[in-house]
């Protein structure tokens, strides 16, 4: 089955940018935060209002509609209520499992937010933040959470497959640089250096065990339908030797593209560069990793900022248009993708190429 997907960002882990009512009258920047300054019974009630009205069962049935085939949802380590402040959702994951199969779509269970974080980012639960790994007893209890999920859904015709980490960093990308010094303070500062102390890099050897390791405990509860979808930790080409399909069943990779992250890296804003990168770069990456792993792109958008410098609404969509041609094009070449996300709940003239719901109208 070719992936036509969609992301349920901002629904059971929270981004700011996503849905800003939710952080009003507040300073905090992350879940981490919000769940803490909040008293009690407001916090409740603003993420229980959140839950049951952000995604509704016509949301299913729309995606149904216009093809899409399969659900990547976002899920915090907290999902069973076992970890105060936080308030558990795991009947919302129920929820997103029956309504799948009554519209005929598959969920993707994605790990998204560990005790800790893994990468430092907004998305991770607390910003500039990156401790996961270097805590054992938090590792060890995603494992068994990765275990849970996997003994309640395993079995369920909704289910595609459980991805058991979203976008570490990890020392591969970063280099041997200290985490004061990593780019991603930068985006997303720390908001105390009491927070950060212990922060790092996650190590490669790391990641690999514990990709490992979640594989051994996930796999043997589901069907043999079922997928295990692994991040490539912005490295897709160091994944080549990593578990043989002689040995390992069902193994997808997982890999992120933004243009706002290759216009970081040098490309210029506009759409013949976006093309010649595409092509130029991506494509060998996807065709070489395609010999040894099914390739997903996980997240995907039509943001750009040469679209974002277009004045006029008309250019604009346009642009919109183009970008989203340049991309399904790649995605055509693999095993399908993810965009993200299918609601923005924000007011910003950019929100709509993040925004499935609205940016449809310029996608094939």
């Amino acid at each position: 089955m070719q992936i036509k997907g969609v992301n349920f960002g901002g629904w059971l882990v929270l981004e700011k940018w996503i849905a800003p009512e939710l952080f009003a009258g507040t300073e905090a920047e992350d879940e981490y935060h919000l769940a803490r300054v909040l008293p009690e019974e407001e916090y409740r009630e603003r993420m229980e209002k959140h839950r049951k009205s952000f995604i509704r069962e016509e949301d299913f049935r729309f995606l149904s509609e216009q093809g899409i085939n399969t659900i990547r949802i976002p899920i915090p380590f907290y999902i069973f209520g076992d970890r105060a402040p936080y308030l558990g959702c795991i009947e919302y994951l129920d929820f997103a499992l029956d309504m799948a199969e009554k519209y005929g779509l598959k969920i993707l269970i994605d790990l998204h937010m560990v005790p800790g974080s893994q990468n430092g980012f907004d998305n991770g639960g607390i910003c500039g933040v990156c401790k996961w790994s270097g805590m054992p007893e938090e590792v060890d209890f995603c494992l068994r959470l990765l275990e849970k999920l996997a003994l309640r859904y395993g079995h369920r015709d909704g289910l595609w497959g459980i991805q058991p980490l979203n976008e570490p960093i990890t020392d591969a990308l970063t280099g041997d640089i200290p985490w004061e010094q990593v780019w991603i303070r930068n985006i997303y500062p720390p908001k105390s250096a009491e927070e950060e102390a212990g922060s790092a890099p996650i190590k490669m050897e790391f990641l690999r065990k514990f990709y490992e390791d979640a594989y051994m405990r996930v796999m043997p509860h589901l069907d043999e339908d079922k997928f295990f979808m692994i991040h490539d930790a912005f490295r897709t080409a160091m994944w080549k030797d990593f578990m043989p399909r002689e040995q390992y069943r069902n193994v997808v990779l997982d890999t992120h593209f933004y243009f706002g992250s290759v216009e970081a890296g040098g490309c210029p804003k506009a759409l013949e560069a976006y093309k010649g990168i595409v092509e130029g770069r991506f494509y060998p990456i996807l065709d070489e990793m395609s010999g040894y792993f099914p390739v997903v792109t996980g997240e995907w958008s039509l943001d750009s900022g040469y679209a974002k410098d277009l004045p006029d609404r008309q250019d604009k969509e346009n642009a919109y248009r183009a970008v989203a041609e340049i991309q399904q094009k790649a995605w055509e070449r693999i095993a399908g993708s993810f965009f993200w996300t299918y609601r923005i709940l924000s007011d910003s003239p950019d929100a709509d190429a993040w925004s499935f719901e609205k940016a449809i109208k310029w996608m094939k």
